[in-house]
């Protein structure tokens, strides 16, 4: 089933991403586009690298929010079967630490996420879970779309964020003597004994 294109606009006053209902919202094949300042996400804030610009905060995420209902042909002589889906897009940039030159950037993110909307946590379990594009969420009639973007913004955000190019390089890094940065010596693994070493020395006691 095509989505409807019936819209809600971020900006108009009755729309709260904090407290919405996400079925009827689904139902009606609402939708949503506008940005979010870092700022007003505070785990997103949390992660944002201490020496980041003054502007790192007021930096905008993107979003897009699509409901939309999906029949499911059912038995002979049974409706249809109703299902819930939210698709939710997210772009922008988050300003983190490099780990190799230790010096923050602009790390740039990027979701497109498709969920299916569940009314209770033992429906979303009995989900098989087959499909790796959409994720199973719980909904309520007070869901919070601020948390599910900061959520899908948060996933995308790499563990280890490193400079594609360093621009610079700390000086805590091991350089050779003609100034090329060397990486470390990974460390030394145990060096166990040689069977045939043991064997040997045996061999060697006995007469």
């Amino acid at each position: 089933m095509t989505p409807s294109t019936a819209n809600v606009t971020a900006n108009v006053a009755d729309f709260d991403l904090r407290e919405i209902d996400i079925f009827a919202f689904c139902r009606k094949g609402g939708s949503a586009e506008g940005e979010i300042a870092v700022r007003d996400l505070p785990r997103i804030l949390a992660e944002t690298a201490e020496d980041a610009p003054a502007t790192a905060a007021d930096e905008a995420i993107r979003y897009t929010v699509q409901g939309f209902v999906q029949e499911d042909a059912a038995e002979p002589g049974t409706a249809a079967v109703q299902r819930l889906f939210l698709d939710v897009t997210t772009a922008g940039r988050v300003w983190q630490d490099c780990q190799r030159c230790l010096a923050a950037f602009a790390e740039p993110i990027e979701t497109d996420m498709r969920f299916e909307i569940m009314a209770s946590e033992e429906e979303a379990d009995a989900v098989p879970d087959e499909d790796e594009d959409v994720d199973v969420i719980v909904g309520s009639r007070r869901f919070s779309l601020l948390a599910l973007i900061e959520d899908e913004v948060l996933l995308a955000m790499p563990v280890a964020p490193k400079h594609a190019v360093c621009p610079t390089v700390h000086e805590s890094l091991v350089t050779g003597a003609d100034g090329e940065v060397e990486p470390e010596a990974p460390p030394e693994e145990e060096k166990r004994p040689s069977p045939f070493a043991a064997l040997a020395g045996l061999k060697t006691t006995k007469h």
